[in-house]
């Protein structure tokens, strides 16, 4: 085998010497490191504005679309904190939900029974149906214009005053 020749020079001579890398390409990597880094990080907005989200799809009865939204935020940097307060909200709002619909099914129960008394011309059995509903469930616009309704129908209904 031949060995290739070597540069004519003092014998032992060192490689010559890189030249240092410039201030202006530690910079550029600098940059770019600092915005992939932003790039990566979940930003606190990012993370609110999920839990915003779940929040409200909790409040509006969408509890499958709000448990995915508490999934999703488990697979970000979520402290426990907040994915705490995001459970809790959704459990508040499971409740008030559950008492919604129940509410609802009971007005559908009750409403037949206030309009057939209507319709027999019972106006004060009317009242009395409407009385129990509203003291177990509370007053609300459909009960506000069942009443008003009944007053449309029976403008004169006796009075313990006037008696």
């Amino acid at each position: 085998m031949q060995e290739t020749p070597r540069p004519a020079g003092p014998a032992g001579a060192a490689p010559p010497k890189r030249e240092p890398v410039r201030l202006r390409w530690w910079l550029l990597a600098l940059a770019a490191l600092w915005a992939i880094w932003l790039l990566a990080k979940p930003s606190t907005r990012r993370i609110e504005a999920q839990m915003d989200k779940a929040i409200a799809l909790a409040q509006e009865c969408k509890p499958r679309d709000a448990q995915t939204e508490l999934i999703a935020l488990r697979k970000t940097k979520a402290t426990p904190e907040q994915l705490q307060r995001v459970q809790t909200a959704l459990n508040e709002a499971a409740g008030a939900c559950t008492r919604k619909r129940q509410r609802d099914k009971a007005w559908r129960e009750a409403r037949p029974g206030i309009e057939s008394a209507l319709a027999a011309g019972a106006g004060e059995r009317a009242r009395q149906r409407l009385r129990a509903f509203t003291r177990r469930w509370g007053e609300d616009d459909n009960t506000r214009a069942a009443k008003e309704e009944i007053d449309a129908r029976l403008p004169e209904h006796p009075r313990a005053d006037a008696l």
